[in-house]
């Protein structure tokens, strides 16, 4: 509890200030864990639940009802678009989506109502920002900077123009370099996995890669991943 100093004539008086409740719902346990400490760190928050995938989220949240749940875009998404509607049937407070370059784009398709959008880039201050933003009711907008689903450094645009990649195709290898399989990419992408050989096939024959290891080398080398 935080503690606030309420003046009454000349006494002094202490109330009591509940913490924010927050449940934390993340594919990655690094991130997840790295994210726990930050929040617990705070005596604003309180972390009433953790989840690695969709079906600890939804058991999660029937043993505990938070102010907000914090749940990383790829997680709702993983296939299974009308999972989202589940997720709203079971649990009716707050939503703050955490999303990373590579859901970016796709975030954008889907139009994915919730009650707050942070970049997984963000600080700890952003990040503390957003979350007592967002649990005063201040929903924030969703926005772009650019077209582009990651942020461009000179140094990958000097890839993409050496290699005449487009961005897709950028985005592509991206993937690939975090071992997703053409179904999976296909799904994240909204494209058929046709689509998706498809664009294994530019990149191979653009990079001149002879296997994946090599694509995955290739990413690493030029800091996609």
């Amino acid at each position: 509890m935080n503690f606030v100093s309420l003046t009454e004539g000349s006494k002094m008086t202490l109330a009591m200030t509940p913490k924010t409740k927050l449940f934390l719902a993340d594919s990655y346990s690094l991130f997840l864990e790295g994210l726990s400490i930050i929040l617990a760190s705070s005596e604003k928050f309180e972390i009433t639940g953790i989840a690695h995938n969709q079906q600890e989220l939804l058991a999660g949240l029937k043993k505990t009802t938070p102010d907000i749940l914090l749940i990383d875009f790829n997680l709702i998404f993983q296939g299974n678009i009308p999972f989202i509607q589940n997720l709203k049937g079971n649990y009716a407070n707050k939503i703050l989506i955490l999303y990373d370059s590579i859901s970016l784009n796709l975030l954008k398709k889907l139009q994915i109502d919730a009650d707050g959008f942070l970049p997984k880039t963000s600080n700890s201050t952003q990040l503390h920002n957003t979350i007592e933003e967002v649990h005063q009711g201040k929903k924030n907008c969703f926005s772009f900077k650019n077209n582009y689903v990651y942020s461009i450094t000179p140094f990958q645009q000097e890839l993409i123009n050496r290699y005449s990649l487009t961005d897709r195709e950028v985005e592509v290898i991206k993937l690939i370099a975090l071992e997703f399989s053409s179904f999976e990419i296909a799904n994240k992408l909204c494209v058929s996995e046709f689509t998706v050989d498809t664009y294994r096939k530019n990149i191979t024959r653009k990079l001149n890669a002879r296997n994946v290891a090599s694509i995955v080398n290739f990413a690493h080398r030029w800091e996609l991943v």
